[in-house]
């Protein structure tokens, strides 16, 4: 049996059963990976650059009382740290070509891949409201500047929310669906030009705030409540990093790979992400910092949703201007953070039913009926409930490293991973040990939640729930391949196989 990734997805010369392959879950082959090192480049920098991450800045140093550069050094910190697994983890993809759900069957089983992919997809599920209803917010300034009457539509609601800022949601959403429906190829040359406009908006206010404040504005001079280094340390920097990795990009961490499957090579898309991720949210930051610090100078207050920073300056021009940008710029974040994972978790649920267009409608319908404008009036409630689902993600996240680096040593039996009765298939189709290990480590992380002595648990559930998930997963299939029956097929190395892998020379470069 041998599999070639350059070849057609119709020309390969295996077959997969029904009930595990679909089109769109198949190795993306030669001709389709089209992205270079400026395309994922440019995908962080509109992934960065979105009104999320504007406010979160301003509630470290508003609400936590950090100074602008301790908030910056726990960006930065929890940054760097995602940058380097996204960009280990993205070897998978542009390895192998194949998506994170299917990826995740190596360690799950070929059925148990489902509990970390729909658990990954319904925090997707989850952002994307919540990101939708901000970057509708925009929409909802650009038409009450641009459309006389809009603006009195707020006077009457429709399902808890202003009837105006209802149909800029629905707008929205049909924008997005609109980009997603033409396939990945429009996604990237959407983000292509989409995530670097981002800089123009906050260049243009930038230049506005600093010479309408003349100058920066008493933000930078602002001094930390932390009293000394080890208090910051303790209750500021290491806890506040934690939130910082579990609230942004953890859960890319783990799919990574749907969007590195379409890679030209693996140097492109790891040089691309070291570039375009710490870089741009250093840039971003920094000048939302600057810009918020200016508006305590102009309106008496500071304003960390840049849709009210246009509606305070009552600039027509610039509103229109910057609104526009805006919204395009939360589309960059949400199509691959929020659309493109649960897309293809759905496929690989029911491949019959989802192919990756049906599959990405469908993520965002349903981040639409349950309702985020309503959720997002008590955040604690939303972000409770998202981060109960992605304690399940740092277990699965080190499941699936543990497995893939150290136990498969980068290799995958790709057409296996297909097959119901391959190698993948562990106990019908679901691997005790690596569901046991998610589930107890989920567990010990959630208590936290519960009982107030351990509460350290499940703040910084994603970091622990990683270490727990790595090591137990690690030292229970060494357990399992010491015992008399010898080591399992399921991880015996690939070479004892004799499975050939002819694309991974041309991989590598």
């Amino acid at each position: 049996m041998s599999y070639t990734a350059s070849a057609n997805r119709a020309e390969l010369d295996w077959q997969g059963d029904p009930q595990l392959t679909n089109p769109d879950l198949l190795p993306t082959p030669v001709e389709e990976r089209t992205w270079t090192w400026w395309t994922y480049s440019a995908l962080w920098m509109g992934m960065v650059h979105s009104v999320y991450n504007f406010t979160w800045i301003g509630g470290l140093i508003a609400v936590m009382g950090m100074s602008v550069w301790q908030a910056l050094a726990v960006a930065i910190t929890g940054n760097i740290i995602q940058t380097i697994l996204m960009g280990l983890n993205g070897r998978v993809g542009a390895r192998h070509g194949i998506p994170f759900a299917v990826w995740s069957r190596s360690a799950f089983g070929v059925f148990g891949a489902n509990v970390p992919a729909i658990a990954r997809g319904l925090v997707a599920i989850g952002w994307f409201g919540v990101q939708s209803f901000l970057g509708s917010t925009a929409i909802n300034v650009l038409l009450e500047v641009t459309v006389g009457p809009w603006k009195a539509l707020g006077d009457s609601t429709i399902l808890g929310a202003p009837t105006n800022l209802m149909l800029a949601m629905i707008i929205y959403w049909a924008i997005n669906i609109l980009v997603v429906y033409n396939g990945m190829d429009t996604v990237r040359r959407f983000e292509n030009w989409a995530g670097p406009m981002v800089f123009v908006v906050l260049a243009i206010l930038l230049v506005y705030s600093i010479n309408a404040a003349h100058g920066i504005g008493p933000v930078f001079e602002t001094p930390s409540k932390f009293t000394s280094t080890g208090e910051f340390l303790l209750k500021g920097f290491f806890p506040m990093v934690a939130v910082y990795i579990s609230g942004s990009w953890a859960t890319m961490v783990l799919n990574i790979p749907d969007l590195t499957r379409f890679a030209r090579s693996n140097k492109g898309q790891f040089w691309g992400t070291m570039i375009g991720l710490p870089i741009a949210t250093l840039v971003f930051y920094c000048m939302a910092s600057i810009i918020v610090s200016s508006c305590i100078v102009l309106f008496g207050k500071a304003i960390w949703n840049p849709s009210d920073i246009l509606i305070a300056i009552n600039n027509p021009y610039l509103s229109i201007f910057g609104a526009t940008l805006l919204a395009i710029a939360t589309i960059s974040v949400n199509i691959p953070a929020n659309i493109v994972s649960p897309a293809y978790d759905l496929t690989n649920l029911m491949p019959k039913v989802f192919n990756f267009k049906s599959g990405a409608i469908t993520a965002m319908i349903l981040g639409f009926v349950y309702m985020p404008w309503k959720l997002m009036e008590n955040p604690a409630v939303l972000y409770g409930i998202l981060n109960n689902i992605g304690a399940l993600l740092g277990p699965a996240t080190g499941i699936i490293i543990a497995d893939f680096f150290f136990v498969r040593k980068q290799h995958l039996d790709v057409p296996e991973l297909f097959k119901v009765n391959g190698r993948y298939q562990y106990t019908n189709g679901f691997s005790v040990v690596a569901l046991g290990i998610l589930i107890i480590s989920a567990a010990i992380c959630v208590v936290g939640e519960f009982v107030p002595a351990v509460k350290w648990l499940y703040e910084y559930s994603w970091f622990i729930g990683l270490v727990l998930g790595f090591v137990g997963y690690l030292a229970t299939v060494r357990i399992v391949s010491s015992g008399e029956g010898g080591v399992p097929e399921a991880y015996q190395p690939i070479g004892s196989l004799g499975t050939e892998f002819a694309d991974i020379a041309a991989r590598e470069q």
